[in-house]
């Protein structure tokens, strides 16, 4: 009966080690999406910044002094802060659950060492020749 139960529980630790190793890849996943869509953001606002200057040129072609102020305001920059700020917070809670998973894995991990030295264990006392 011993043996059973930790063969069983063997089992049930490896199927714990795996749903956290999927959630994990998840999480992973969905922060390389975030990293990608802040890129698109800091991309989308380099642009933005270009065009407005493109736009207003004196009369050498060069952007005006007025524009360069512009670009560089926090009133031109608030919407793309805002967005980044936004996926940064999203990004600091996924860190966190991913924290708490490794932790979770690390624990079943040891537990089911623990279980598979005590199945090592029935076996030795069980099968054990010559005595």
């Amino acid at each position: 009966m011993g043996f059973a139960v930790s063969v069983l529980t063997t089992q049930a630790t490896m199927n714990v080690q795996s749903d956290c190793e999927y959630q994990l890849t998840q999480i992973t996943n969905t922060l390389s999406r975030m990293a990608m869509e802040s890129q698109a953001i800091v991309e989308e606002q380099t642009a933005a910044s270009q065009a407005y200057l493109a736009a207003n040129t004196d009369e050498e072609g060069q952007p005006t002094d007025e524009a360069i102020e512009w670009v560089n305001s926090t009133a031109f920059n608030a919407i793309f802060d805002r967005k980044l700020k936004e996926i940064q917070a999203k990004e600091q809670v996924l860190d966190i659950q991913k924290q708490q998973i490794e932790t979770r894995q690390k624990m079943y991990s040891t537990q089911r060492e623990g279980w598979e030295k005590n199945t090592q264990s029935n076996i030795e006392k069980t099968f054990k020749y010559g005595n």
